[in-house]
């Protein structure tokens, strides 16, 4: 973190000033400090004393769009994959990558997500040691994602009305932390049936199950 002080008429425009000066734009990789309010002149006019604000920002996370550009640009280079990015969102604490590619969209996403999901931890790693930030970088393409929710949506109450009828568990396919969790979110209020996590790490599987 890097500490700069900044005086104004207020500490609010001491902030603006601060801001422009660093040129940040996004208030989250910022933290402020008022040291002092200052003073106004008599009724209002003038300044008799300034106002004075701390500002802590890190200057390591400005750059992460530019940082994050860079290392799909040369995972790909390296793939001998023609993928470009062509969004990025950042947020408080998560930056959303939509990535584009005319005829390598399959590839990227992988069976059932897997390359997609492989890529995705390999540039968080690399991004966050490069930058200092932790926060989540998700890559996306052709909504993927929302694809894939609907998805395991539908698939979850599929099988919950066949475990239902047949009174039997279903133990789902190994799932990566996001998927279990929408399982479960899905079928919590199903009071036919219960749901839970077992086996370890890339092993671990979602059970549905009756309720005695």
């Amino acid at each position: 973190m890097k500490v700069i002080e900044v005086e104004g008429r207020t500490a609010d425009d001491a902030t603006k000033k601060a801001i422009a000066e660093l040129g940040i734009s996004d208030a989250s990789k910022i933290k402020i400090e008022v040291i002092d309010e200052g003073k106004s002149g008599i009724f209002g006019f003038g300044v008799s004393r300034p106002a004075k604000i701390r500002l802590y920002y890190n200057i390591d996370t400005k750059d992460i769009g530019d940082t994050i550009r860079d290392v799909i640009s040369n995972i790909f280079k390296r793939m001998e994959i023609e993928c470009r990015i062509a969004d990025i969102k950042e947020g408080e604490s998560k930056v959303y990558i939509e990535l584009e590619s005319k005829n390598s969209s399959g590839l990227v996403i992988g069976r059932k997500g897997k390359t997609l999901e492989s890529l995705q931890f390999m540039v968080n790693l690399i991004v966050n040691n490069k930058t200092g930030s932790d926060k989540k970088i998700i890559l996306d393409i052709e909504s993927y994602r929302a694809k894939r929710e609907r998805a395991l949506r539908k698939m979850s109450k599929d099988i919950a009305f066949k475990v239902i009828k047949s009174g039997k568990p279903w133990t789902l396919e190994p799932m990566n932390p996001f998927e279990r969790r929408l399982i479960h979110l899905t079928l919590q209020n199903d009071s036919r049936v219960t749901t839970k996590s077992e086996g370890q790490g890339i092993y671990r599987k979602v059970t549905i199950m009756p309720k005695q």
